[in-house]
């Protein structure tokens, strides 16, 4: 068999639970159901931790987070450490497709890439050296910006600033249709017929993340009360944050959600039907996947007072638990497999495909469990709209081990002195098991020690003020 392509599609956001391919009562992905009859369906993989920047650095290098250290959007990696600057020492022409900034712009996991397309969407700012509204901390209504603004040195911009803010179509920064999934899946398609073999990419597509915005065709499940919730939270009146009309309102978000998860499987289908048409699929290595899952306000499995806030904290099922299918070059008969599977063996799964091995078999660790981690939020959580006493429960480090047991699958989880046992055979729901072994997790975790792959952190370096206004877009706390 010739070398294979190699492509890795993360669809950002997308928990497992939502999708119908793990059966979510909305038909989500009907694609994908559909795909899985030539790919290999894990039932039970799971994110490396939470958010894109751990997510990612862990998926690249094959490093869990507690190797890495990677945590902050504007952290830097040695490039060398990159499964893609070794696949381009191996003759591979790579190339990567995104509209999400931390990965393309804030961090350097672009560097090892020989094409870097996106985000498209230029930053939404009338004049530098004024103040905009993503600059202040917190959220401010509009005579509160208003006060601020008349307190700078350059007044008048930051006004003006304030105002071309508020006439921004909504979505900000990740604007619906210039950064629509087909787009970038165009992108790709284009550069891939000017490419020799071998190649290999990543498309990164955000459709799926906050603000939830689908297109009409595939906003099937959403009604007046979700809209009327999405505008509610997105008007500079909405509630604030960790109320109970805050929650209410987030809650009401996942039919926009599940909308957004369609649109997106209808872009893969696109995908793969033009690479089927191409006569480039059965020379692919094909991994489709999620860096994270989202939440609506459940309570967390391990702090009762914790709501889960889209991305922001915790280590829930709803945002580790992901979707992942692999087609190996000429497809795969294998099925689905409910073994637990981890996206940071996605290196071992590349370099198995290069030696003629299962890729498959990479994803699921025969000498250690399955892992997922996260450090946010970190004291003194500035970023929370909580006052400071109130702010402990939703410190970091969170993490979980996933283990196969006689019963099925069992998560072991814990943050600071509290930890859960959970039952997660199931793909829709976690039930809790008697006893809270959290030694499982400090026995784990202290197995593992920093390997030096960052060279940078947020301290050392600047952002630039327009990728601050993409990721305060994006809904990130900054």
């Amino acid at each position: 068999m010739p070398t294979p392509n190699i492509l890795l599609v993360i669809l950002d956001s997308v928990r497992a639970k939502n999708c119908s391919l793990y059966g979510h009562r909305n038909e989500t992905t009907p694609f994908l159901s559909k795909f899985a009859e030539e790919a290999v369906v894990f039932d039970q993989a799971r994110a490396p931790s939470i958010h894109s920047i751990s997510s990612h650095v862990s998926i690249f290098t094959g490093y869990h987070v507690e190797q890495h250290n990677v945590t902050e959007h504007k952290s830097f990696v040695e490039p060398e450490a990159s499964v893609w600057h070794r696949l381009s020492e191996r003759g591979y022409e790579t190339g990567l497709f995104t509209a999400n900034v931390i990965v393309s712009r804030t961090s350097n996991l672009s560097a090892p890439f020989d094409t870097c397309t996106g985000p498209k969407r230029a930053n939404f700012r009338l004049f530098d050296g004024g103040l905009a509204p993503l600059d202040v901390q917190g959220s401010l209504t509009a005579k509160q910006y208003l006060r601020e603004a008349m307190t700078h040195d350059a007044p008048v911009r930051s006004v003006l600033n304030g105002l071309y803010k508020k006439l921004e179509p909504r979505g900000g920064s990740q604007d619906p249709e210039s950064e629509h999934a087909v787009v970038y899946v165009d992108d790709f398609l284009e550069w891939v017929d000017s490419q020799a073999d071998p190649w290999a990419a990543c498309i990164n597509l955000m459709d799926t993340h906050t603000p939830f915005v689908p297109e009409p065709e595939y906003d099937r499940w959403s009604d007046e009360s979700s809209r009327a919730a999405f505008e509610k939270l997105e008007s500079d009146d909405g509630p604030a944050p960790f109320t109970d009309e805050f929650w209410d309102l987030l809650g009401e978000l996942e039919p926009l959600y599940d909308g957004t998860i369609r649109q997106a499987d209808a872009a893969l289908e696109r995908l793969v039907d033009q690479l089927r048409r191409k006569d480039i699929l059965d020379d692919t290595l094909v991994v489709l996947t999620s860096d994270h899952g989202e939440g609506f306000g459940e309570h967390s499995e391990i702090e009762e007072r914790v709501r889960l806030r889209h991305h922001s904290w915790g280590i829930d099922e709803a945002l580790t638990h992901v979707p992942l299918l692999v087609r190996e070059p000429g497809g795969s008969d294998k099925g689905r497999i409910s073994e637990p599977a981890t996206l940071t063996a996605f290196p071992d799964a590349i370099e198995a495909a290069l030696n003629g091995r299962d890729p498959s078999d990479a994803l699921i660790p025969s000498d250690e469990p399955v892992i997922s981690s996260t450090y946010r939020i970190r004291p003194p959580g500035n970023e929370l709209d909580l006052d400071r006493g109130e702010r402990d429960p939703y410190f970091g480090p969170w993490r979980a081990v996933y283990e196969t047991s006689d019963e099925g699958v069992v998560k072991y989880t814990r943050r600071g002195a509290d930890a859960a046992t959970l039952d997660v055979s199931d793909l829709q729901e976690t039930i809790q098991i008697e006893g809270n072994d959290g030694g499982t997790v400090e026995q784990v975790f202290d197995s593992f020690g920093d390997v030096g792959v960052k060279v940078g952190s947020a301290a050392e370096r600047e952002m630039s003020e327009s990728v601050e206004d993409r990721l305060a877009d994006l809904g990130y706390l900054q």
